[in-house]
């Protein structure tokens, strides 16, 4: 008998539901096999034994991680984004692909990478009384809504977080703080439109189970203030690097006026020491003790009549 390549099961027995690493008993009324993709095994498993149409077989076993659906008599198969995880840290903005394929009895979950969010439904399917594959579905599409939600709530405090120190007249925040935003961000809007779309269009969709096209209804209405809360986001990041900007132009034109304030006050006095530097004779202040001292309060008063000058025609800032 062929062993799938299993990550984690749960099945329905008379004490609820069992969560363990092993194969469930075939016997068991429902059957929830969450599958490492890389393992060959898997797929054979799913040809022989999952009772799957071909072409939801084909589906779950793509390489594709294009949002997708599709349903064919009382089974359903799904490709849906997910975050991917490492072994050394929960939470990064590389987007995976969770895989769903259910028929009544049965559900099959899969990825290729390590997931976050099968997770969060391992525990939520422990503690449930029982599960049938219209509840399994729910709860998957939940704890991805809820994980998607939970990110894009994160990336919005983070961003008023930012807004403050602005308007507060704080240290500018570092522009890599905005850019690894910006990125999570267009993440968000890609998964959430993505998921938003191919599950409207499988609720849509008449070869669907109707009480897995009730789930997928009710999932595509709390998608939407998700996705609304994304483009929120964006818009705030993008109003927040134009006050960035904005303010780092007037940091600049300050300092341009600076240095040309600086510029022409100088030129005079460098004017005068220029004119007393030549090499010519009947220089004046040439003779006595005291030129030096002379041609010092004429290059001064020179730089002071040029910014009282400046001044009086309002190109010095009081």
């Amino acid at each position: 008998m062929i062993e799938p390549g299993l990550v984690w099961t749960c099945w329905q027995c008379e004490d609820g539901m069992k969560l363990a690493e092993g194969t469930p008993p075939a016997d068991a009324p429902f059957r929830w096999l969450h599958l490492d993709l890389w393992d060959q095994r898997s797929a054979r498993w799913i040809a022989t034994q999952s009772g799957l149409p071909a072409d939801l077989q084909a589906l779950f076993l793509s390489s594709d991680d294009q949002p997708r659906a599709m349903g064919m008599k009382d089974a359903l198969a799904l490709v849906l984004p997910d975050f991917q995880r490492e072994f050394d840290r929960e939470q990064t903005e590389q987007i995976g692909a969770l895989r769903v394929a259910l028929r009544p009895g049965l559900v099959l979950t899969g990825r290729h990478h390590p997931l976050h969010t099968p997770d969060v439904f391992r525990h939520r399917a422990a503690q449930a009384d029982t599960l049938d594959a219209a509840g399994a579905l729910e709860l998957i599409l939940d704890s991805l809504a809820d994980t998607l939600a939970l990110r894009t709530a994160g990336a919005l405090s983070e961003l008023l977080a930012l807004e403050d120190r602005i308007l507060a007249d704080q240290n500018v925040p570092d522009t890599r703080a905005l850019v690894t935003l910006r990125r999570l961000t267009a993440r968000l809007h890609r998964m959430a439109s993505g998921m938003y779309t191919a599950l409207y269009r499988a609720s849509e969709d008449p070869t669907i189970a109707p009480a897995y096209g009730e789930v997928l209804a009710r999932s595509v209405r709390r998608l939407q203030p998700i996705e609304r809360d994304v483009v929120a986001a964006q818009s705030q990041l993008r109003l927040l690097r134009e006050e960035l900007d904005l303010q780092a132009g007037q940091q600049t034109n300050e300092n341009v006026y600076l240095l040309s304030v600086i510029t022409a006050l100088i030129m005079p006095a460098t004017l005068v020491t220029g004119f007393f530097g030549m090499n010519t004779g009947g220089m004046p202040f040439e003779q006595g003790a005291s030129g030096t001292l002379w041609a010092t309060i004429f290059a001064v008063g020179c730089s002071i009549a040029t910014w009282l000058l400046l001044r009086m025609m309002g190109l010095i800032r009081r």
